[in-house]
């Protein structure tokens, strides 16, 4: 079950900002919501010890499978099978594909760690999963694929997915 944050609108936190960060501790996320009009982004309020918390975990996390990859080959394929489950639609990509998304993810979210951000992450898994919406359409995949296409090297058929 995924815990959600508290939620209020900007204008409420500009009105009474204490009592709306208070709202924010009385939630295990630790954090507030907070809606902006029209078609400003919304924000996310949190406390700096939770944002650093959450920080040291992704980095921790990150660099533990990034070292049990480089440790065994065993890892790699192990995760390589799991990986589906956090991302459903590699199921459409050819086995190599998915431990290439695997192995490019994870040095990607290292490095993105380094930096102090996520953003880098964002564009990979939209990228593969883009490739996976080709690999998962027939029909846009032989048009891809065609001579007529253009070369674009050697391409894998899409494998159908076992139920």
């Amino acid at each position: 079950m995924t815990i959600m944050p508290a939620e209020a609108n900007f204008s409420e936190l500009v009105k009474s900002p204490v009592a709306t960060v208070a709202r924010l501790q009385d939630t295990p996320r630790k954090g507030l919501l907070l809606h902006r009009r029209g078609d400003e982004e919304d924000l996310y309020l949190t406390t700096a010890v939770r944002a650093e918390q959450v920080t040291e975990v992704v980095d921790s996390t990150t660099r533990l499978f990034v070292a049990l990859m480089k440790s065994s080959p065993e890892a790699v394929t192990m995760l390589t099978a799991v990986f589906p489950e956090a991302f459903p639609w590699v199921r459409f990509l050819p086995q190599k594909a998915v431990q290439e998304f695997l192995v490019e993810f994870m040095e990607t979210a290292r490095a993105a760690s380094d930096l102090g951000t996520v953003g880098p992450i964002v564009p990979l898994i939209a990228a593969w999963k883009s490739t996976a919406e080709v690999y998962a359409d027939q029909e846009l995949y032989s048009r891809l694929t065609s001579p007529e296409a253009g070369d674009f090297g050697e391409v894998e058929p899409p494998e159908v997915p076992a139920d």
